[in-house]
């Protein structure tokens, strides 16, 4: 039996293969769809949002997982990765998942603080800081996501905060994930899932076959 899905005509149409972008090419792809599409700027960063927070729901989907699994921290950054952090904790949140939020530094943004009232009015829980026992981490949480940096912003260029925020992530043994990629395919050019799977304990659960992992 094919494994591909039958399109009108009856033929199969076989999953296309997925690629990631580089950073060169995301970086073109993004002033495209500003420049030429008229896309805004928080049209993409809720795309980002929203296509990140359904990559989990695949990766991790909520059936499979208990309780205390559901709870998800998602650390922001100051810049346009962070705010496509905030939303996607926020369509984590209609999914029934159990986000927390942590900002290394609060951003002055505009859309920055669009996006935390919004997560405030649906009652996403703000961390005041972030606990350097990494074991307090992996107790209260079954998920990671880090929003701090966006794609090929080296960790030099980090500050201070958002600097001692991913040494911390760096050292949980809890299932890290990250949103400084974007995949595409050969027909779509871009999926907009800015997710990428960054270290899976041997613990954790299996993750879905189309979604990728290092």
């Amino acid at each position: 039996m094919s494994s591909g899905v039958h399109n009108n005509t009856g033929h199969v149409q076989l999953p296309e293969e997925r690629r990631f972008l580089s950073t060169s090419e995301a970086a073109a792809l993004e002033r495209e769809l500003l420049e030429e599409y008229r896309f805004g700027r928080q049209q993409l960063v809720e795309l980002c949002g929203h296509a990140s927070a359904v990559a989990v729901t695949k990766a991790f989907p909520l059936p499979s997982l208990s309780r205390k699994q559901r709870t998800v921290l998602v650390v922001c950054g100051p810049e346009q990765n962070g705010a496509v952090g905030l939303a996607c904790a926020r369509h984590l949140r209609v999914f029934e998942y159990q986000p927390s939020i942590f900002c290394p530094v609060r951003s002055a943004d505009a859309l920055h603080r669009d996006l935390t009232t919004q997560c405030e009015k649906m009652d996403i829980p703000f961390l005041s800081f972030l606990p350097a026992e990494v074991r307090l981490i992996d107790d209260a949480y079954g998920l990671v996501v880090d929003a701090v940096l966006g794609p090929g912003v080296p960790l030099a260029e980090a500050g201070g905060h958002c600097a001692r925020a991913l040494a911390t992530l760096k050292r949980l043994s809890i299932p890290l994930a990250g949103m400084r990629r974007l995949a595409a395919t050969q027909r779509t050019r871009c999926s907009l899932m800015c997710w990428c799977p960054l270290r899976r304990p041997r613990a954790a659960p299996a993750a879905s076959p189309d979604v990728s992992t290092l």
